[in-house]
């Protein structure tokens, strides 16, 4: 389905969605991280950020993203403590179910 991350920015503007939008993005303190996982899993990260400037850990989510442009949180938001965990998630326990 998908193929890079500028595909499913795309599609989701396209379907009228504002996931990826400047002030979503800022607002989540979130970045997206390389990488599309069986053509539609993707990891975001955020950090949040008291309002006393408080940083608290930035922790890693795995998004999937459907063909009309929408994205969904796979599991819990915030889910792993690094990067690796999403990835090793994606590949050992989501995408081995598919197939």
């Amino acid at each position: 389905m998908f193929t890079s991350i500028s595909e499913i920015k795309q599609a989701n503007r396209d379907g009228g969605y504002h996931f990826f939008s400047k002030d979503t993005m800022k607002f989540f303190n979130s970045k997206t991280h390389r990488g599309v996982y069986g053509g539609r899993y993707f990891i975001t990260s955020e950090q949040h950020i008291s309002l006393r400037g408080v940083k608290n850990d930035r922790k890693y989510t795995i998004r999937k993203a459907h063909k009309d442009g929408a994205i969904d949180t796979v599991d819990t938001f915030q889910q792993f403590a690094t990067l690796q965990h999403a990835r090793d998630h994606i590949k050992y326990e989501i995408l081995s179910e598919e197939y």
